[in-house]
């Protein structure tokens, strides 16, 4: 095992250049009982209400969770820009997913201060790549 040097005066990171910008994270799992078929019926009702939630600039990440505890068919993560906790109920309230009893939420306020966002978009092709 490779140990690090211990870190010096110099290597101290510059906490004020942090991001510390909020956000609101909304985990969402199934109720007990949901089934895939339950789940898919209003899959495309759910993108078209997270879509459009995207071109009010509310949506900065979302997507489903596919490992890990919770993970399964119906349970995801969003983050959304809102000004306070209950605009985002009510935004996550929404759902068709939530509206139709299918699954559950839980609101987090999120402080990202760290992290990388690489993107390339060419005009002329028409093309992006996300890294």
């Amino acid at each position: 095992m490779t140990s690090l040097p211990p870190a010096t005066d110099h290597d101290a990171p510059d906490l004020s250049r942090l991001l510390g910008r909020d956000y609101w994270m909304v985990t969402s799992t199934p109720v007990d009982g949901t089934t895939a078929e339950d789940i898919a019926a209003l899959v495309p009702a759910h993108i078209a209400w997270l879509l459009e939630l995207e071109e009010r600039h509310l949506v900065f990440l979302s997507g489903p969770l596919v490992s890990g505890p919770g993970a399964g068919r119906g349970s995801g993560v969003t983050v959304l820009r809102a000004c306070d906790e209950a605009e985002v109920t009510a935004i996550a309230s929404a759902d068709p997913l939530v509206t139709a009893g299918l699954r559950t939420f839980v609101v987090h306020q999120w402080r990202v201060n760290e992290g990388s966002v690489s993107m390339r978009l060419s005009l002329g092709r028409g093309t992006y790549e996300w890294q």
